[in-house]
C-alpha cells in the first residue's frame, strides 16, 4: 500500500512539473524550447497583443521541447485552462502549441472560438501553414501565417472553404 501511495504521489508531482508555470508578467508568446530569436518572439508578441487589445479574443503561442507522456491535444487544452488563455466569461482563447522535439503541433480553441475555428479548420492551419514551414525550419513564418489565418477566420473575413486555396 505504501509503495502504491508513493507511486501516486510521485506521478502527481511529475504531472505538475510537466506544465510550465504561467509567465509573470504574462506574455502571449512563450518559447521554452529556444527555437525563435528574441526579435521573432518580440514581433509575434506585438502582433498578438495588438490583436488581443483590439478584440475580446486572445491568441497565445507556446513552444516547448516535449509533451512527455501526454497526447498533444490533451496537453494543449490543459495548459490553456491552467494559464487562462482568453477571457474567462467568453472562453475565447486560442493556443498554438508546438512540441519541438516531439515534432508535434496542435491548435486548441476555447468554446467561444469553435464557431469561427472548428477543430477541422485548426487542423488544416497546422497541416497547411505551420508544418510545411516548420519542415523548412521557417518556424517564425509558420507561426506568423497561422496567426494571420486565425485572425481572418475569427473576424469572419475568411470562409472555411477558402482556406485550402491559401
Amino acid at each position: 500500500f505504501i509503495s502504491l501511495l508513493l507511486l501516486a504521489l510521485s506521478l502527481s508531482g511529475w504531472a505538475q512539473e510537466d506544465f510550465p508555470e504561467k509567465p509573470n508578467p504574462p506574455r502571449l508568446v512563450n518559447d521554452f524550447s529556444e527555437t525563435l530569436s528574441a526579435n521573432e518572439v518580440s514581433q509575434l508578441e506585438s502582433k498578438l497583443v495588438a490583436y488581443s487589445d483590439s478584440t475580446s479574443s486572445q491568441v497565445s503561442i507556446v513552444l516547448i521541447n516535449s509533451v512527455g507522456p501526454y497526447d498533444i491535444s490533451d496537453y494543449a487544452f490543459q495548459l490553456g485552462d491552467k494559464w487562462g488563455i482568453g477571457r474567462k466569461d467568453k472562453d475565447n482563447g486560442v493556443l498554438i502549441l508546438a512540441a519541438m522535439k516531439d515534432r508535434k503541433v496542435f491548435i486548441a480553441t476555447g468554446y467561444g472560438m469553435e464557431g469561427a475555428i472548428p477543430d477541422a479548420l485548426a487542423r488544416r492551419i497546422v497541416d497547411q501553414l505551420i508544418v510545411p514551414n516548420f519542415r523548412a525550419e521557417n518556424y517564425y513564418a509558420g507561426l506568423d501565417k497561422a496567426t494571420d489565418m486565425i485572425f481572418k477566420l475569427a473576424s469572419g473575413e475568411y470562409e472555411a472553404e477558402k482556406l485550402s486555396s491559401s
